[in-house]
């Protein structure tokens, strides 16, 4: 089976590569330019036309994200995560697609989102996110994946988990907004390849599905301070005010349909992390 990996250099598609090593996969990637990866050959973006291959099963990792402190343009967030989306449909029409989202599409107005619940996208990130799903609609081989707050060595510097970590190495202080209650779920980056490569190899019966890849354990901002806080010895401090709302998810639909759930344990992925941490400083 041929499969063509965009965005395979980022957090999850580099993740990706580890999951796929048996003969029978054959891997490709999509980036910024060409070059060779890891021993897999990766086509530039912007040359789609060159390109000759015909992968059978693409795994749509490819965004811009804006997240944490991170803001783009309005321009990126479409070129990238709308027409570039768009367009990779439109090269590989008979191509199977796996469509990586983001469950910040969702209303944030109910108690429990599942993967029916209403659609009130939190930000310009998140609306393009939606309108990429959108541009899957013709496509009658298409998985969509919404995915919550993805966490792991390697993850995004600008979201909450190391902002946290960077305090208490650096500082031996860790901020939390408001009474730290506010509740976030985080799913590791790791639990996510592995959903990602059951549904490849159940790809045909979950044509046109929606599934949401979260955690079934949410933790509040003041849970996580406190691992950090006893890893690191460091001393949580409350400052201001947090007025997000807490997010709770049920995934039921999705571990019935495909076995499965996450299963990295919070504790130990975040121990893992700041070991990893120490060294890059």
């Amino acid at each position: 089976m041929k499969i063509l990996i965009t965005g395979i250099k980022g957090f999850l598609g580099s993740n990706l590569i580890n999951f796929f090593k048996e003969k029978e996969y054959e891997l490709y990637g999509l980036g910024t330019k060409e070059e060779v990866f890891n021993g897999i050959q990766i086509y530039k973006s912007e040359d789609l036309d060159s390109i000759k291959m015909i992968p059978d099963t693409i795994i749509m990792c490819h965004a811009a994200v804006a997240s944490g402190i991170a803001i783009l343009s309005n321009t990126i967030l479409f070129d990238i995560n709308v027409s570039l989306t768009e367009r990779i449909c439109e090269k590989f029409y008979d191509s199977s697609v796996i469509y990586i989202s983001t469950a910040s599409i969702y209303s944030d107005e109910v108690d429990v989102i599942t993967e029916n619940s209403n659609l009130k996208p939190q930000s310009n990130y998140s609306i393009s996110k939606l309108w990429g799903e959108y541009t899957l609609k013709l496509n009658k081989k298409a998985t969509i994946v919404r995915l919550s707050s993805l966490y792991g060595i390697g993850m995004k510097e600008n979201t909450l988990i190391p902002n946290f970590i960077n305090q208490a190495i650096i500082n031996d202080i860790i901020e939390v907004w408001g009474d730290g209650s506010r509740l976030q779920n985080y799913v590791h980056v790791e639990d996510v390849a592995k959903l990602i490569k059951m549904i490849v190899i159940k790809q045909n019966s979950l044509f046109g599905e929606i599934l949401l890849g979260v955690s079934q354990i949410e933790y509040s901002n003041f849970q996580i301070a406190k691992i950090i806080s006893n890893i690191t010895n460091s001393k949580i401090i409350f400052i201001s005010e947090d007025k997000s709302r807490s997010l709770t998810y049920n995934n039921d639909y999705t571990t019935r349909l495909i076995g499965w759930r996450s299963k990295k344990k919070m504790e130990e992925k975040l121990n893992d992390y700041i070991k990893w941490k120490k060294r890059e400083f």
